[in-house]
């Protein structure tokens, strides 16, 4: 989990902090934070990840989470590449002559994306932090049966609304930081 419960606490204001309220929490911001990293593509935390490329003809090889802080190896079709041959930019590799031939998942790169919750480098923006922190909270406002079901009677007749979370209006806020891959 990016977030801590104290974070959440902050910023939401609840305080509350039983055993049952805090697994509530975590779970809550376990969930939003899933649903930010479905929003986006990738899961922000900073974690090593391996992926298999299908380069398109050029010289830069997209990966599949960002910003890229290290790799540990490069193979195509089996066989490494020394890490001389490439550079290493935020969302891609660079090769310096030439370019990645095409193929289905012919590259093989294990690398370290993503962000840090503390620490004085790589720090998660303060952009996905809040709209991970905003979700949650709605989350939180949602738990108790309080999901907005309201009722309106019409002589005989009643009605029920019942009135749902759209997060899109949080989640656009992090179309910047998305990936989009083509099948």
């Amino acid at each position: 989990m990016i977030l801590t419960v104290t974070q959440f606490n902050t910023y939401s204001g609840n305080y509350e902090a039983s055993d049952a309220v805090t697994a509530l929490k975590t779970s809550i911001l376990n969930s939003a934070q899933e649903i930010v990293s479905n929003y986006i593509g990738f899961d922000p935390e900073s974690a090593q990840r391996t992926d298999w490329i299908s380069p398109i003809g050029n010289n830069r090889l997209y990966l599949f989470a960002h910003p890229i802080t290290a790799v540990s190896s490069v193979e195509l079709n089996g066989v490494s590449i020394p890490s001389t041959d490439y550079t290493i930019h935020d969302r891609y590799l660079r090769l310096n002559s030439g370019v990645w031939p095409e193929g289905i998942e012919t590259v093989k790169v294990t690398y370290t994306a993503g962000w840090s919750a503390t620490g004085n480098t790589n720090l998660l923006p303060d952009t996905i932090k809040m709209v991970i922190l905003q979700i949650a909270t709605l989350m939180l406002m949602e738990a108790g049966e309080n999901i907005g079901v309201t009722g309106k009677s019409f002589g005989e007749n009643s009605r029920t609304f019942i009135n749902y979370t759209n997060m899109s209006k949080w989640l656009s806020k992090l179309d910047e930081y998305k990936i989009v891959r083509l099948l």
